[in-house]
């Protein structure tokens, strides 16, 4: 409700109390002969309390109630009504005898004493039929919704037929009203559904307050009903009041009584409720772990917690597969709750592995009722293991078993039925929820390889060549693919002295990370070795001698290495087992193949023997394609090898164009040849193209 209308709401009788206490003085002092001036005071006094009911009432439906602390309150808020009449009829505030004093100030305080004890009872009347409401409505049905309903109109047809306007003869049906209305009440009165929900604490402060409440509320109800100081002051302040009153007092002292009664009975299944309750709360928190929990550990030391707790079992201990279908002896304990090690290592020597080949068989749990009479578990007795009952749930997740939950009880108090199936459908949720942490924790350990692996590429992209030399007498022009993230293959030029380059192509055997570590490592023995300048063929020497410490048996790296000396346009190679280089001239394009072993496949002596260097004398707009096996190989999706054909064809068409249009045309046709398909291998390919300088220029055209 908005906070202005509850302002004006309070106003109301704020004004309309004072003006109708003012104006009881002076008709208790004066006659003033205005006929229908009771009727006006009564419903300004009846409008003033239900503007405090509806402003009351909007607080209230804000609140959570606790059914046992808001009995308390009324207890309290009674307890004060009564101290307040006792008060006031010692003190004689009610009023004096007839024929006492009448004058204005003597009216004054007398009336003051009723209009504060009728003010306060009726606004505790107020709160406690709000009160009442809501505890009759809880789980309310349609049935319940309708007997509350009818009991008000009762109540309020009684307070209508108290207004002055009702003739004499219309007190029969006063009394017919608020005997339906009594009615009414007792049967409101029965609607004790709040009380199911109640914890043992809980049942047992209810318990004293609707007893208290009771003795309160019977007292209160004799001093209102006879000719008491206390009935005489209701009536004197407002009989439709009184009567609201009254009723509203029955009402509360039947409910109050048979909330005691009702209470009482269902104490005994206290423990029953508080058990269910554990269970459901344990549930929650279990579905809340689904999305909060990412910390294994504790996800699996929080089942275990609250297995015992919805079960009441003594201890407990959870095992998991690390990989599910590992078999019986793959599962391992991951957490345990008020059960030692020394315990269940005594349950694993003795009677686990059969239990674990029962349930992974049968799918289902194993219960042991009593550990010290089962055949199986006979010996235990003599080993000091209590005397205890087992219970062994499985863990199932899509159809396959991820591990085994564990629970003892003593003996004597047993697994039932109903202990079987709460943890069995706990089970079946905790399972739900290991395997979503499990594959949380893979989506980020995927996570995490895939950032490393892109980390890897980065740095491996930049252990590549980032420009081509430019130089006027020579083109250049490379590309490098990885067929994963990262790859084995790599290609370098290098800056040796009086106008010679170093270019190097390499390929190591296998594909991913272990070919991108050897390649690095090549990198290393490369740029320590060019320093030396050696020859093509003793570079290639030296390196094999000093990478066969360091690659697996089953591990070689290819390699082609070439020094370029612009100044006379001669081309020294040597191969070590990598793929033939490509050399188109103006006589055709053909395989260059100096003999050569892969490096880290034999000895130094024997690949110092077999490693051949070979001497190109290139002529202007002679052109040479380096390459790794990934362009040859490429295969198409009809399982057809690129081969060394189409490429020599490649290149001899594409020869004319420089040597980056070459390095396009041929990438341009293999793409064309795999159509669809993806590369299988690294692919790398490095141009040359070689030109002819002002010199040769003048001395071609004389």
């Amino acid at each position: 409700m908005p906070r202005l209308k509850r302002i004006l709401l309070i106003l109301i009788p704020v004004i309309v109390l004072p003006l109708v206490f003012a104006l009881d003085i002076v008709r208790m002092t004066v006659d003033l002969g205005i006929s229908g001036l009771g009727t006006v005071r009564e419903l300004a006094l009846l409008a003033s309390f239900a503007s405090i009911g509806i402003a009351l009432g909007s607080a209230e439906d804000r609140t959570k109630h606790n059914v046992p602390k808001e009995l308390g309150r009324l207890l309290l808020f009674y307890a004060a009504v009564l101290a307040a009449i006792i008060f006031m009829t010692v003190t004689s505030l009610f009023g004096g005898e007839e024929g006492q004093e009448t004058s204005v100030r003597y009216v004054a305080i007398h009336l003051l004493g009723t209009y504060i004890v009728g003010i306060l009872v009726t606004v505790v009347a107020i709160v406690t039929l709000q009160r009442l409401r809501s505890m009759v409505l809880h789980k309310r049905t349609r049935g319940v919704r309708r007997n509350f309903l009818l009991f008000l109109g009762a109540l309020g047809t009684t307070v209508l037929l108290s207004m002055p306007f009702i003739p004499p003869a219309g007190g029969i049906l006063t009394y017919l009203s608020f005997t339906i209305a009594v009615i009414l009440a007792v049967v409101n009165a029965f609607r004790q559904s709040w009380i199911v929900y109640l914890s043992r604490r809980e049942k047992i402060y209810a318990l004293v307050y609707a007893f208290l409440l009771f003795v309160v509320l019977t007292i209160l109800d004799v001093l209102l009903a006879q000719r008491s100081d206390s009935q005489r002051a209701m009536l004197g302040f407002s009989p439709p009041i009184h009567a609201f009153v009254q009723i509203t007092c029955l009402f509360a002292t039947f409910y109050a009584g048979m909330a005691f009664v009702s209470t009482l009975f269902h104490l005994p299944t206290a423990e029953v409720f508080e058990r269910k309750q554990s269970e459901l709360n344990s549930l929650h928190n279990l579905g809340r772990l689904v999305t909060q929990v990412f910390d294994f550990e504790h996800l699996v030391e929080t089942v275990t917690h609250m297995a015992t707790e919805v079960s009441g079992a003594r201890s407990a201990w959870l095992e998991l597969y690390e990989q599910p279908g590992t078999g019986v002896n793959g599962l391992r304990v991951v957490a345990r709750q008020h059960a030692s090690q020394q315990e269940i290592d005594l349950f694993e020597a003795n009677v686990l592995t059969a239990l674990r080949k029962t349930v992974r068989e049968s799918g289902k749990y194993s219960l042991i009722e009593d550990l010290w009479e089962d055949r199986r578990t006979k010996s235990l007795r003599e080993l000091g293991v209590p005397k205890l009952a087992l219970l062994s749930i499985p863990l199932v997740s899509h159809g396959a078993l991820v591990g085994i939950l564990h629970a003892t009880k003593r003996a004597e108090q047993g697994f039932d039925q109903d202990d079987i199936d709460v943890l069995t459908g706990f089970s079946d949720y905790a399972s739900i929820t290991i395997e979503n942490a499990r594959l949380f924790l893979r989506s980020l350990e995927r996570e995490r390889l895939e950032q490393e692996m892109m980390l890897a590429q980065r740095m491996q992209k930049r252990l590549l060549p980032q420009t081509m030399p430019s130089l006027p007498g020579v083109e250049f022009a490379a590309v490098s693919e990885s067929s994963a993230e990262v790859g084995g293959d790599y290609y370098d030029v290098f800056e040796l002295s009086d106008g010679r380059y170093g270019l190097v192509v390499a390929d190591v055997s296998g594909k991913g990370v272990s070919a991108a570590f050897y390649m690095a490592v090549l990198k290393g023995i490369f740029l320590s070795l060019v320093r030396l300048d050696p020859s093509p063929r003793e570079l290639l020497v030296k390196a094999n001698r000093a990478l066969l410490e360091s690659l697996e048996k089953n591990a070689f790296i290819s390699v082609v290495y070439a020094v370029l000396d612009t100044k006379n346009g001669d081309l020294v190679m040597a191969r070590a087992g990598h793929c033939p280089v490509v050399h188109a001239s103006a006589k055709g394009t053909e395989l260059i193949r100096p003999n050569g072993l892969g490096l880290g496949l034999t000895e130094g002596r024997l690949f110092a023997q077999s490693t051949e260097e070979r001497v190109i004398r290139l002529m202007t707009q002679d052109v040479c394609v380096f390459y790794t096996d990934g362009v040859t190989e490429a295969r198409n999706a009809r399982d057809e090898e690129f081969g060394y054909d189409r490429l020599v064809d490649a290149v001899h068409r594409h020869k004319t164009k420089d040597a980056a249009g070459i390095k396009d045309g041929i990438l341009q046709e293999i793409r064309t040849f795999l159509e669809n398909s993806a590369y299988t291998d690294d692919m790398t390919l490095v141009v040359i193209k070689w030109l002819a300088r002002a010199e040769e220029k003048s001395r071609v055209i004389s």
